[in-house]
């Protein structure tokens, strides 16, 4: 074992230390290339730009070719650049023109005019393997996103900032300060590939925005087909910056710093009652206690004199919540440098990134370092590389969730007002590292002790390297090899002081952990491809394989029992020997891969492809598994006798893949566990409870089979494309119950059970208006998908829901009982009476996502607002729900409640009936089967707190999760040449930025339903303005 670990680690060793030399190597030679000293000649040249109509046009670029001297034409379309050379040609370039080349020769006054650009109808995309194509020749869906428009408005992720910019992809943003964005394509999560290479360890997370040259969002399992199983939910295709946009050497500076100014969604309370239970002031649980303000003492904790002493009950802590929060912020900043010559280029960038929570405590630092090049070697031979080192530090990321260190659980649901929190800021130790200052001795903690004594740290290094090698053999034949490497490491440390009252989970006292996992993966590829036309026939063929492999090694160490000494968190000082668990897991992947694609007069096209792998954790008789596709376009409009002049291009499009996923690693082994004794007992080690049943293991697999359109309308101002799909999805792997007389509890087996989802998406992109100096462009997206079963198998679950055709989404839980006329029913001590059995409320998947993206733009301004949301789909309401219940809600605060503790008076009468005779019966899943009730009007006079925590507002949290929401907006302004010149730079421009602005909701209060989960008490969703300056040399 040692032995082979030593080989790996070899082979490893050697991808680095060649892939340094081949990286060393690209950047002399591109240095060599592209780095000339200008000549001394000098001569002034005067222009204008205008349009096709001779109107004006500012902030255009105008730069020397081959140098970096430059300017921007003022308000008027006007410049003035001394060139440097007698043969200098001019580049002229803006934002929705066609740029021009102009050569200066003896001329010193020039007029350009520039055309606008319209739409191509063959864009290039990048497919899978990194390989180019024309929009017009894909039998699947695709859509590209520019790295432009990630580049101004820059939070903490760049996956927020696609949000509502690509149909069929739902980013659900998070509001807790370390959970990033989480990304499903048509429902499931979609490969992420990088400059061609799907890393294992990467994420979207850790590529820095101004890295980003483009993204090509390839959707379903058609389009990433060559991918194998890993890219059977579709792709997303990052192509990175390798240089400058125009030669010689450019230095770019993008900072954005936006802070918190106020927050879209924030948990409210009432602040009338205190904390305790039946209207009596105790401060142990609930919030249903003693009303405030009316001369009532009682025996409360002085955090000043650290004592019991008799006070009024106050709501001084009215605003313990807000007063808690501070202030945050996120600053994101970057530096490129980069070169371009004859025959490559090299980008180096710096980018840091500082984020500051909402809760006390709360920070972390991001650092993305990359390098980046291409290199041609005469006409055969190309060199591409990309490494990129990122690092993320939090010293602190607790305080969410709905458990006894989440601030919410603790500040809203359980504490009264009757304290002020604020007292307890830089206070809250009694006795240093033995006893906190707090008022409440059961099981939650001082907030702000929890902030900066309950410490839970993240740090995490990720790095990734690529060389792609393109050599043409012959004409239309060329190999590509491309080796890609990623490696991880991350630190989480946790420690608990011994004297804290939470005890659950890791929450034990005393408790200090370090849990340490590193890991790297490899993918490689090498490629031959072909193409060729012969007549009016075209073919397009590639062949290749690919080895993926990864390994994964984790160790967890924690205290037992607690620590000896308070205060030093070392495993060292464990009360009994320390816990030990390790963990390793490997996988490998061997592939061979083909693609075939033939065209006829460029207007049809057919593509098939076949992939082949072999996977190491598949049983024997299945390692092996084959899935194909295959896909067409045809392109209408040249074909049609009289095409309409609003018509521009039509193309139809269908395809059909037959895809397989493999299973999890060790999924097919038996393998033991272990718990580690105490200091006098020895280790001890149990056998699973499943049954592995290896050999009759299947993969899983997807059947599924897409048809779309293309059409550009009004001489390409208007882009439409549309996609309708179906996906099967059979095999699943689960777990069979089995009699345990056998020593097994279950056993791996495929499920029978069929599937399906069905779903459909609208991009529509648009020059919606352009005259003069002003344009709008403007590009929406629709979506939905769905899931429902096909086959139901005998082992599935047996409710009224799952059956055929029936959604897999379905949202249920007991309901209350209702009369024929949707009154609800009461029993006869006024209370609410619930069902025995679980009804279907609704589905928690959205009826749509839609997203609308706008840039305005007038002579030197821009400005971008881009709105998106969901309509539909349920979601649980938690942080309302469970303040009905712990006492806290905001519509508790009312007559009732006051009669109640005030004055004694038990007065609430639930609207709603009481049966006075007959009975009801049901069937076993709760349909009536006969029902002979009788009902009258409900006159019972309940207690108001016993009444709300049963029923609360009776939606038993289950809510309409439908939001708009202001995702981003920036007003920018590009600075006129003579002001950028003052600090050097060759152009400039500022923008007011701003991001998650502004949203409003259906139904959903105190919590953003943006990350489509409120069950953990949703942290208060955070505003952010402020501003970006970009600046180029």
């Amino acid at each position: 074992m040692q032995k082979h670990l030593l080989v790996k680690q070899g082979r490893v060793r050697l991808f680095l230390s060649v892939w340094r030399g081949l990286m060393l190597s690209l950047l002399v030679l591109i240095g060599c290339q592209t780095m000339a000293a200008p000549a001394a000649f000098v001569k002034e040249v005067t222009g204008i730009v205008t349009d096709e109509n001779g109107a004006p046009i500012p902030g255009v670029n105008v730069l020397e070719k081959g140098t970096r001297n430059g300017t921007v034409t003022d308000v008027n379309g006007k410049f003035i650049l001394r060139v440097q050379d007698e043969k200098a040609v001019l580049l002229i370039s803006t934002v929705g023109h066609i740029s021009r080349e102009i050569e200066v020769g003896n001329q010193t006054s020039l007029t350009v005019q520039l055309s606008v650009e319209t739409r191509e109808l063959a864009e290039a995309v990048i497919t899978a393997l990194g390989i180019k194509r024309d929009e017009r020749s894909l039998g699947y869906a695709t859509q590209k996103v520019s790295g432009l428009s990630l580049q101004t408005v820059k939070g903490v992720s760049a996956a927020t900032s696609l949000t509502g910019k690509v149909s069929g992809l739902w980013v659900k943003n998070s509001t807790e300060f370390n959970q990033l964005p989480t990304l499903t394509l048509r429902g499931e999560t979609p490969l992420l590939v990088i400059d061609g290479v799907p890393y294992n360890n990467i994420s979207l997370n850790n590529i820095a925005q101004d890295d980003i040259e483009s993204i090509d969002v390839l959707k379903g399992p058609t389009a990433s087909a060559l991918y194998g199983s890993r890219g059977g939910s579709g792709a997303i295709v990052v192509t990175t910056k390798k240089g400058g946009a125009s030669k010689g050497l450019s230095v770019t500076v993008n900072t954005n710093n936006m802070v918190n100014a106020g927050f879209l969604m924030l948990p409210e309370v009432q602040h009338s009652y205190s904390a305790g239970i039946g209207g009596v002031y105790d401060p142990t649980d609930y919030v249903w206690g003693q009303k405030l303000d009316i001369g009532i003492k009682a025996n409360q904790w002085n955090p000043f004199t650290k004592q019991m002493e008799m006070q009024e009950l106050t709501s001084k802590g009215r605003n313990n919540f807000r007063d808690f929060l501070v202030p945050g912020g996120v600053s994101n900043n970057s530096i490129s440098i980069s070169q371009t010559g004859e025959n490559g280029s090299f980008r180096a960038s710096l980018t840091h990134i500082y984020n500051k929570g909402q809760y006390p405590n709360l920070k972390a630092n991001t650092l993305n370092f990359t390098l980046s090049g291409e290199m041609n070697f005469g006409d055969r031979f190309k060199l591409t590389s990309q490494m990129g080192f990122n690092r993320r530090s939090a010293p602190q990321v607790m305080g969410a969730g709905y458990s006894d260190q989440g601030y919410i659980y603790n500040i809203l649901m359980w504490m009264g007002p009757e304290y002020r929190l604020a007292d307890y800021k830089d206070n809250y130790w009694l006795i240093p590292d033995v006893q906190q200052n707090w008022h409440y001795k059961a099981w939650y903690d001082n907030p702000y002790f929890m902030a900066y004594e309950k410490v839970w740290g993240v740090y995490e290094n990720k790095v990734n390297a690529n060389l792609t090698a393109t050599y043409k053999l012959f004409e239309g034949a060329s190999l590509i090899v491309r080796p890609g490497f990623d490696m991880y490491s991350n630190d989480e440390t946790k420690r608990n002081p011994p004297n804290i009252l939470s005890n659950r989970g890791w929450d034990t006292p005393g408790l200090y952990s370090i849990n340490k996992s590193t890991g790297w993966s490899f993918n490689g590829d090498a490629i031959l491809t072909y193409n060729r036309n012969i007549g009016h026939f075209g073919i397009d063929a590639l062949a290749g394989g690919s080895i993926y492999s990864l390994k994964n090694n984790n160790l967890y160490s924690s205290t037992r029992s607690g620590i000896v000494i308070p205060g030093y968190y070392s495993l060292n000082n464990s009360v009994e020997r320390p816990n030990v668990s390790v963990g390793a897991t490997e996988k490998q992947v061997n592939s061979l891969y083909g693609k075939l694609t033939l065209s006829y007069k460029n207007l049809a096209f057919l593509d098939v492809t076949g992939r082949n792998d072999w996977s190491s954790t598949m049983p024997r008789n299945s390692r092996s598994y084959f899935y194909p596709s295959l896909g067409g376009s045809f392109v209408v409009s040249e074909v049609l006798n009289s095409r309409p002049s609003w018509l521009d291009f039509l193309k139809v499009r269908g395809s059909w893949t037959l895809s397989k996923s493999d299973l999890g690693i060790y999924a097919t082994n038996q393998t033991y566990s272990t718990t580690i004794g105490a200091w006098s007992s020895y280790n001890s080690a149990s056998y699973p409870t499943t049954i592995r049943n290896a050999e009759n293991i299947l993969p899983e697999t997807n059947r599924t089979w897409e048809v779309g359109t293309t059409a550009y309308f009004l001489k390409k101002r208007l882009r439409l494309d549309v996609a309708y799909f179906n996906k099967y999805n059979y095999n699943r792997q689960t777990n069979a119950n089995v009699s345990s007389a056998s020593g097994f509890v279950n056993t791996l087996i495929n499920w029978n059970e069929t599937l399906v989802r069905r779903g459909f998406e609208v991009t529509l992109d648009a020059t919606v208006l352009k005259k003069g100096n002003f344009q709008w462009d403007a590009i929406a997206n629709y979506s939905f998908n769905h899931r429902y079963y096909r086959d139901i198998a005998p082992t599935s679950a047996k409710n009224t829901w799952t059956t055929s055709g029936g959604r897999v989404d379905v949202y249920t839980d007991r309901v209350w009982m209702k009369d024929p006329n949707g009154n609800v029913i009461h029993r006869a001590n006024g209370l609410p009476l619930a069902s025995d059995y679980s009804y279907v409320y609704g589905y928690s998947d959205p009826k749509f996502l839609w997203g609308l993206a706008n840039t305005l733009r007038y002579k030197q301004f821009s400005l971008m607002v881009n709105f998106d949301g969901r309509v539909g789909g349920l979601l649980n309401n938690y942080s309302s729900y469970k303040m009905w219940d712990t006492g806290s809600h905001p519509d508790s605060d009312n007559q009732w409640r006051y009669d109640e503790v005030v004055n004694k008076n038990k007065s609430y009468v639930g609207n709603g009936v009481i049966v006075t005779s007959g009975s009801v019966t049901f069937d076993s899943y709760g349909r009536v089967t006969s029902d002979t009730r009788a009902y009258a009007k409900n006159e019972a006079k309940v207690s108001y707190q016993d009444y709300s925590r049963s029923y609360g507002d009776g939606t038993r949290g289950a809510t309409d999760a439908t939001f708009l929401k202001l995702r981003e907006v920036s007003l920018g302004y590009n600075l006129p040449a003579r002001i950028a010149k003052y600090v050097g730079a060759r152009s400039a421009s500022v923008s007011f930025t701003g991001q998650n602005v502004w949203m409003w909701t259906k139904a959903f209060r105190f919590a953003d339903p943006d990350k489509a989960d409120d069950t953990q008490l949703t942290s208060p969703s955070v505003r952010y303005v402020g501003g970006n300056i970009m600046l180029t040399f």
